[in-house]
């Protein structure tokens, strides 16, 4: 949700500021600002999002809780030879 505000929210500056840019060559750094903006979120959103499958070494943990915004029961699960951890749907047959 935070997300989606945020990325709604500079890609309107950045609208604003291509915009203004094309008028006046000083609004180029709020544009630069307002693309970092949008890149990071979207970069956030797609690279630190959990993924259910689980190949290699993967175990699953004791730790489990419910995933604020979905509502679902969430098992962690973590890869002994990298230190990465996934959080799984507990509910998706693994």
């Amino acid at each position: 949700m935070l997300r989606s505000i945020v990325l709604i929210a500079a890609g309107i500056m950045l609208l604003c500021a291509l915009t203004l840019a094309g008028q006046d060559p000083g609004a180029w750094p709020m544009a630069a600002m307002a693309a970092l903006f949008v890149a990071g979120t979207l970069f956030e959103r797609f690279h630190y999002r959990g993924s259910t499958e689980l190949d290699g070494d993967w175990q699953p943990t004791s730790e489990r809780f419910i995933d604020e915004e979905s509502g679902r029961p969430v098992t962690v699960w973590f890869n002994p030879r990298t230190g990465a951890r996934r959080y799984v749907d507990a509910e998706t047959p693994s």
